[in-house]
């Protein structure tokens, strides 16, 4: 510790050694800086004393030192300030704490008449400069204890500031001891404020100050409190302090429930960040979606995806979401039509306590308050009740819900990204689906075409789900044979990537050749399309030749055959209108035809 500190008081106890043995005394500290003198030495503070004096040997050695003979001594052979020096005696003595030595003190005779004082006088003037030395060693114990204090409280605050709970401390009348940054700032006060404060007064109806009159403590209770009109709820624990076996107040910490809650949703979801570069297609229509998406996925607006089933709806909101400023919060999933009518209300928007027979007496925090902060996905959001078709549309209008049986309004800031695979605009049309909010969640439409209309993605996806699916099962195919490929590029896939990733997890896992071949998956295919029927007799060409007879047949039935729908079709299949017209000839739909019926779909080829 620095003897600076001390300098006023150093300069009083120099002053009052001087009084009493009529000797100039100086003080230095450990650095040889003079801290305090009388005399010849006052104007001497601030300096620094010679080196090699007998002042740095008591510093050193921590031993007293009484020289009579000074400059001719062994001690002053060294001193780099002998020949300057004219002093007639002198008495060194060091200052100590519990860590080193800190200074020492020194009283010097300058005259003979002094000297002869001080040899007289020598063993009182060394009990005296000891009591000095010691006075002072515990000034410095006081200023390091003190400085020590300074920290640990400063440690402390920190500490309490640093921790992401509200903690407030009480003395046994309930005044307000402590409270941290974030209390503060969830309660809406200020420190200065409150402090000597009851705290019944700052925030009435509270649970804390009754454990001064129960000595219960208390463990995670929820605890409701209304601040400034604002309804929050927080788990509450409570702890007495006690000092000297009696109870001497108590510390209450407060968690944000919402956000608890919110936490452990998050840590319970998978936590892999999903991103644009994760979604498996690089067809040039497929990368044009992925790059809108992208472009509007900062943007925090309302996102509809737009698509059949199975073209990665999911994936495209999880994408938005892990590159938007919301990508630290929770992206909840829900699915609009797997929540039974009676139940969506209060999953979604939560219920307060005593709100229906049955329900949790302590209230439950919905689905959206979960997700405060984050992103929720609406999915098949087709299918969500008219009645709850209103309160989705006062979220999106007011950013505020109604929990069951509330009265109050509860604000949530949540981004809300929609899919379905209907037509949103006919069910309005027909009465099923409201205009308000069909508009409200039409701000930016993406729709993500489906595996037909991006043929060139399909052998992408295949090879990638192929090489998956052998580590996964553990096979040592060598590859998809090229009728294999031709069919996977021929087939219609209606059930889009998810079919995809079916059907060559099935290929891999009953294939008993070297390559993936088009059998097999034919295999599956006939499965699906015919109820486990069995796979069509004949060779490889023939039953690509019936398999796509079948396909151009389904399409016919529902497109037509007039020259829009064949150029439709040709589209569709990914072939020119002249390959069409050579595949109907192959397959004898040319014959077929004028045997239809009027009635039929199927009228005329040319």
């Amino acid at each position: 510790m620095s003897l600076d500190r001390l300098q006023k008081e150093l300069q009083e106890i120099a002053e009052a050694i001087m009084s009493v043995t009529a000797l100039d005394v100086t003080i230095l500290d450990n650095s040889l800086k003079r801290i305090a003198g009388t005399g010849k030495y006052y104007e001497k503070i601030g300096k620094y004393a010679p080196k090699n004096s007998v002042f740095e040997k008591c510093i050193k050695t921590g031993r007293q030192y009484v020289i009579t003979e000074p400059r001719t001594c062994v001690e002053c052979a060294m001193c780099s300030g002998k020949g300057s020096c004219r002093e007639e005696a002198e008495v060194c003595y060091p200052i100590e704490s519990d860590r080193a030595v800190e200074g020492v003190i020194g009283m010097i005779a300058f005259t003979p008449e002094q000297k002869k004082a001080f040899i007289q006088n020598q063993c009182h003037y060394m009990n005296f400069v000891s009591r000095m030395s010691k006075l002072i060693s515990s000034r410095i114990k006081e200023q390091l204890l003190h400085q020590e204090l300074r920290y640990k409280s400063a440690e402390l605050r920190t500490i309490i500031d640093s921790v992401d709970e509200g903690i407030i401390a009480i003395d046994d009348n309930g005044k307000i001891l402590c409270i941290n940054e974030w209390a503060c700032k969830a309660f809406n006060i200020k420190n200065e404020d409150v402090v000597g404060k009851n705290l019944d007064k700052i925030l009435p109806k509270n649970s804390v100050t009754k454990v001064l009159t129960t000595n219960d403590e208390i463990k995670d209770q929820e605890e409701v409190l209304i601040i400034n009109g604002r309804t929050s709820r927080f788990l509450l624990s409570v702890k007495s302090i006690i000092f000297n076996k009696k109870r001497a107040g108590a510390v209450a910490t407060f968690k944000d429930f919402n956000k608890l809650h919110r936490s452990i949703f998050k840590i319970s979801e998978n936590p892999e960040t999903f991103t644009f570069e994760d979604i498996l297609g690089s067809s040039p229509t497929f990368n044009a979606v992925k790059e809108q998406a992208r472009h509007i996925a900062n943007q925090d607006v309302t996102v509809l995806l737009l698509g059949e089933s199975g073209t990665g709806k999911e994936l495209f909101a999880r994408a938005i979401h892990y590159e938007s400023p919301r990508k630290n919060e929770i992206f909840l999933p829900i699915n609009c039509g797997a929540i039974p009518d009676s139940l969506i209300e209060s999953e979604l928007f939560g219920y307060e306590k005593g709100a229906f027979t049955g329900a949790n007496p302590k209230g439950k925090i919905g689905k959206f308050e979960r997700a405060n902060g984050g992103t929720v996905f609406l999915d098949e959001i087709g299918d969500l009740p008219l009645h709850m078709q209103v309160r989705l549309l006062r979220v999106l209008q007011d950013g505020e819900i109604y929990r069951v049986g509330g009265v109050d309004p509860v604000k949530i800031d949540v981004r809300i990204i929609a899919a379905t695979n209907k037509d949103l605009w006919s069910m309005v049309q027909k009465g099923e689906f409201r205009e308000d909010l069909f508009y409200r969640l039409n701000v930016v439409p993406i729709r993500i075409p489906p595996l037909r209309e991006r043929p060139e993605d399909i052998i992408e996806l295949a090879e990638i789900f192929f090489h998956r699916y052998l580590k996964i099962h553990c096979k040592e195919l060598k590859g998809i044979s090229r009728e294999a490929r031709e069919l996977l590029k021929n087939y219609s896939f209606p059930g889009n990537v998810r079919e995809l990733e079916n059907i060559i997890e099935y290929g891999v896992l009953f294939e008993k050749e070297d390559f993936l071949r088009a059998e097999t998956i034919l295999r599956k295919i006939d499965v699906k399309q015919s109820a486990e029927k069995t796979i069509i007799k004949g060779g490889l060409k023939e039953m690509v030749a019936r398999y796509e007879k079948k396909v151009i047949e389904d399409l016919i039935n529902k497109y037509g055959c007039d020259t829009k729908a064949k150029q439709k079709i040709a589209e569709e299949l990914g072939i020119s209108l002249a390959t069409l017209y050579r595949k109907l000839s192959e397959t004898d739909l040319i014959n077929y035809i004028p045997k239809l019926d009027k009635g039929d779909h199927i009228s005329q080829i040319r």
